[in-house]
């Protein structure tokens, strides 16, 4: 079994995630795997000072646009397919929890944050982290893998930082294009083009994509048929979650609350957390397979039928409209 020590170096604290992680592997884990740091990093001057600050000898570089919590859960998400890899090592912080919890959830594995300590044996990972409020400290057991682990934000430390001798064992640039000394880089890694940025809260026409688009591709046909079409694109938690999209993107409660003239949601349930949302639309269209879907009492018109389809159709239709 191998680890991967994950240093997200397109925000600017790597430098810290680095003496964390490093104290981390030396003081707070027992029966460790062998380790290898994932350096994400989105300009190329950054690259060599990133190798440098890795905590663990093996460096596997990967080139991705900046601030891209999504796109590098998708590479993890790749990553996690090679049995060797069982154990992600993250951070702590919003940044190393957030990736931490959404790869979890996108690999049906478990996910504990905060860990003060792990140990590690054969079939599960023993994860020591505190409760009540920092007043005691627990004791849990980790089981289905892959095991994602973000560190307490205690650990930092001046001493794990020194130099050492880096190997960069494979490395992925923009294009997608792999290689390295060894020849032997992740697989199946694929960068994308950054989503819509506009203004969810301004938009006047909007479309929502929920987990009934069925994948990471349903979810990107439906963005660019908004884009087509003109119009803002959203998505679900469980969407979000299983980062098919940026959390930016994330409309309801936890996310971002609209009022568009025109709202047309496809293939997501219609939650109340999601509906509060896009509740003061002027017009909502609901386009699902479940007739009995709370959207279709919700929505001003139903269409009993594949998201992804009717969204693309709709965009063959309004498109040449705009030209």
């Amino acid at each position: 079994m191998r680890s991967l020590v994950v240093l997200d170096g397109t925000v600017g604290t790597a430098d810290r995630q680095a003496r964390a992680l490093g104290a981390f592997l030396r003081d707070g884990s027992t029966g460790h795997p062998a380790a290898e740091t994932l350096v994400f990093f989105s300009d190329d001057r950054d690259m060599g000072r990133l190798v440098e600050q890795a905590p663990t000898r093996g460096v596997r570089l990967v080139k991705t646009a900046e601030r891209r919590p999504d796109a590098i859960v998708d590479i993890l998400s790749a990553a996690a397919r090679d049995a060797e890899n069982q154990l992600f090592i993250f951070t702590g912080g919003y940044s190393g929890t957030e990736l931490a919890t959404r790869l979890a959830h996108r690999t049906g594995g478990t996910v504990m944050t905060d860990a003060l300590s792990i140990e590690i044996g054969p079939e599960r990972l023993t994860c020591r982290r505190p409760v009540y409020s920092n007043h005691m400290v627990g004791s849990f057991e980790l089981a289905a893998r892959p095991w994602c682990v973000s560190i307490d934000v205690s650990w930092d430390d001046e001493a794990a930082a020194a130099r050492r001798e880096h190997v960069v064992l494979s490395s992925t640039d923009e294009t997608g294009a792999a290689g390295g000394p060894d020849e032997t880089p992740f697989e199946d890694l694929e960068l994308v083009e950054p989503p819509p940025t506009g203004d969810l809260e301004q938009s006047r026409f909007l479309v929502v994509a929920g987990a009934g688009a069925g994948s990471r591709d349903g979810v990107e046909r439906i963005a660019a048929a908004a884009r087509r079409m003109g119009a803002e694109f959203a998505v679900s938690r469980p969407v979000a979650m299983s980062a098919w999209a940026p959390m930016d993107r994330l409309i309801g409660v936890s996310g971002t609350r609209t009022a568009p003239e025109l709202c047309i949601v496809a293939g997501a349930s219609g939650a109340p957390a999601l509906y509060w949302g896009i509740e003061k639309a002027g017009f909502i269209a609901a386009i699902d397979l479940d007739e009995r879907a709370p959207i279709a009492k919700s929505a001003d018109a139903v269409i009993l039928d594949d998201g992804v389809a009717v969204i693309e159709e709709l965009a063959e239709i309004i498109a040449p409209k705009r030209e």
